[in-house]
């Protein structure tokens, strides 16, 4: 089952997947939204192609439909993983090699776009740029599509396929717009919000074939440009209209028979033939690089391996994803091998996590991530001590008996974070939490201070919470602490000092102690534990000192690396 040939639709392959590579080759511009026009381009050709073989046959063959699926999209995916599994396993170890690993098993499975969500704090994260299978996320995000939406076009008569995909698509664009405000990890990364962006080119696939003004074409080209270099206000949602609506202009003229002499053209095909394994390959060369270069690392590099994922795009297209379409195997056979070699795949990879020392990391089990419920996970029981506070305070919760820390949440009643997942659950964490914390004979709190310092709701946000403490024992703050300019593991193994000057920690530090001590201003009971001489030496603060490691990260204590903070109880 074949379509008539559009090179048009090539050539928009190809501007995608360059604004995609630009992007993460840190050029600067919104080239993320390439992957938006891949979703047009892919519901379109999908959503023809079943259309087409149920109007010549009476009906969609869904074992054939997921052996042209296996075919296209397996044999190059899967080399890929394995790629990536034995680059990492030359070039990184402990956590990071496990994390590697637990991701190659999730994006075996087409699972990646949940494995992701899970374990980052968005896709624009700075740890998400080391990660090199996250964009293995669209891949799972397309494949979810690919099982709704043949099942509902065959139990659904042609004559309300298209009512349906209008409102499915009308749905969908309205829960991404709802979570990306209430959920954004959700609003990113999930196929129902994601769906309207497929169901648009469906729908050009169930419309006429209308000839276009031969303009429709290049305005739809503008748009899509336009939509890649400057970024929308939010992200998806309706910040992704510019962009699915120019792919939908583009892709409704060549419908219709329209040409397009640019994107026709021979270096845009020939860029669009390899579009799907240069998508493959660019990123885990970039953020394996991340992973193991100290600072930003170069330019220079970064386009040289650019260059890099060309030739190996060419490769795997010539050797990998030609010869594998072309096979004549069975539909059963295809679909069969495809799902055991998925299966094999996954189990080999969560096989291949290795063994790691003890963590640097804490005990989670009382720690919430912030696209978590409000609700506590540790009670305080019989202890008389505790910790409260964001992600900082998860940091320092082995000293003490119980935590209550969530990220991104400072311990700041009535606090509402300005970004983020869960931002109004957060207030709704401290709440609960003052509550338990009120029976306590110490509390500590700890934030990131030196990040919120020109909020205007913590000064006033932490006299709520020391007023609120009023009849706790003791009360301490603990004061801010150095951030480095990188890892300070991968800093430490390559000999490198990535630590801040003492000077300019001590400038950082003296405004935050002095906005600290104007809130705890009459509380009798409460201290500030100023940290500086614990993390910095005469001249530098620096990511390991005396021997040992002080960051697990860039910024996060590992506790113990330092005299306890907690004592004189």
């Amino acid at each position: 089952m074949k379509l008539l040939y559009r090179p048009e639709i090539d050539g928009l392959r190809a501007i995608a997947v360059l604004a995609v590579v630009a992007y993460h080759a840190e050029l600067g511009g919104a080239g993320f939204v390439g992957v938006d026009v891949f979703f047009v381009i892919s519901g379109y050709l999908i959503t023809s192609l079943l259309l087409k073989e149920q109007a010549e046959t009476g009906r969609i063959d869904l074992l054939a439909f997921y052996a042209r699926r296996v075919r296209r999209i397996f044999p190059a995916a899967i080399v890929l993983v394995l790629a990536v599994l034995g680059l990492s396993a030359a070039l990184l170890d402990g956590q990071a090699l496990a994390d590697v690993a637990s991701s190659a098993g999730a994006s075996s499975l087409f699972a990646a776009n949940f494995h992701f969500q899970s374990v980052t704090g968005g896709y624009w994260s700075a740890d998400s740029h080391q990660m090199p299978l996250l964009h293995l996320w669209s891949l799972a995000v397309e494949e979810q599509f690919y099982l709704v939406w043949p099942a509902l076009l065959i139990f659904l008569p042609r004559i309300r396929v298209r009512a349906m995909l209008v409102a499915l698509a009308l749905a969908s664009l309205a829960l991404a717009e709802w979570w990306v405000h209430e959920d954004p990890n959700a609003a990113f990364y999930q196929m129902p919000a994601r769906f309207w962006e497929l169901a648009a080119g469906g729908l050009i696939a169930t419309s006429p074939q209308k000839s276009l003004p031969r303009s429709a074409s290049m305005v739809g080209v503008l748009a899509v440009l336009a939509a890649c270099i400057v970024p929308m206000p939010t992200f998806p949602g309706i910040g992704a209209l510019p962009g699915v609506l120019g792919a939908m202009l583009i892709v409704a003229a060549a419908h219709g028979g329209g040409t397009n002499a640019l994107l026709r053209s021979r270096p845009m095909v020939a860029i669009g033939l390899i579009s799907y394994s240069l998508y493959l390959w660019h990123w885990p060369l970039l953020a394996l690089y991340r992973a193991t270069s100290v600072g930003d690392g170069s330019r220079q590099v970064r386009l040289v391996l650019v260059a890099v994922a060309f030739v190996a795009a060419f490769a795997s297209y010539r050797y990998i994803e030609q010869p594998f379409r072309k096979t004549r195997f069975s539909p059963r056979r295809t679909v069969v091998a495809g799902v055991v070699a998925s299966l094999l795949l996954s189990a080999s990879a969560f096989g291949f996590r290795p063994n790691i020392p003890p963590s640097l990391f804490p005990d989670r089990r009382c720690h919430s991530r912030s696209d978590e419920p409000a609700a506590l996970k540790c009670e305080p029981g019989r202890a008389k001590v505790a910790v409260w506070g964001d992600s900082m305070a998860y940091a320092w919760s082995p000293e003490f008996p119980v935590s209550f820390s969530r990220d991104a949440c400072a311990p700041l009643l009535g606090y509402v974070p300005k970004r983020g997942p869960g931002r109004e659950t957060c207030r709704d964490f401290n709440d609960e939490a003052i509550e338990r914390l009120r029976t306590l004979d110490a509390v500590y709190l700890s934030a990131r201070w030196s990040a919120s310092i020109e909020d205007p709701d913590l000064l006033p946000g932490l006299r709520r919470s020391l007023d609120a403490l009023s009849r706790v024992r003791r009360v301490v703050i603990i004061g801010p602490t150095p951030e480095m300019a990188d890892e300070a593991p991968r800093c430490v193994e390559q000999h490198v000092d990535c630590g801040m000057r003492r000077a300019d920690f001590d400038a950082v530090s003296r405004r935050v102690m002095a906005t600290l001590r104007h809130a705890a201003y009459n509380h009798p009971n409460v201290s500030i534990l100023d940290m500086t001489d614990r993390f910095c030496d005469a001249t530098r603060c620096p990511p390991e000192l005396h021997g040992k490691l002080l960051y697990w990260d860039r910024d996060h204590v590992v506790s113990g690396s330092v005299a306890p903070i907690v004592d004189g109880q």
